[in-house]
């Protein structure tokens, strides 16, 4: 199991669903099937541990309203001009 938010390097699976961990966002993709069976009571709890931990991340800190956490995305910036390596 991660821990949510604390580094960017965890990950995990549940059926075909990856959850990757970073300091301030999950990643959530893929698909899963809950059937009516010991697997998929096996999936729904992991599923509901996984969003009970990330639920109580959120509550225990306040570190989603601070723009200091931000992801290698938004790092980009659309005004800079980068020379271009190919010309």
């Amino acid at each position: 199991m991660i821990d949510p938010f604390a580094n960017d390097h965890q990950s995990m699976q549940i059926g075909e669903l990856i959850i990757e961990n970073q300091t301030d966002k999950i990643i959530i993709y893929g698909d899963i099937d809950l059937t009516l069976d010991a697997t998929g009571y096996e999936q729904a709890q992991q599923l509901h541990e996984l969003t009970s931990k990330i639920l109580q991340a959120f509550e225990n800190s306040s570190i989603y309203n601070n723009s200091q956490h931000k992801s290698k995305e938004k790092y980009d910036r659309l005004d800079k001009n980068i020379d271009n390596p190919f010309l």
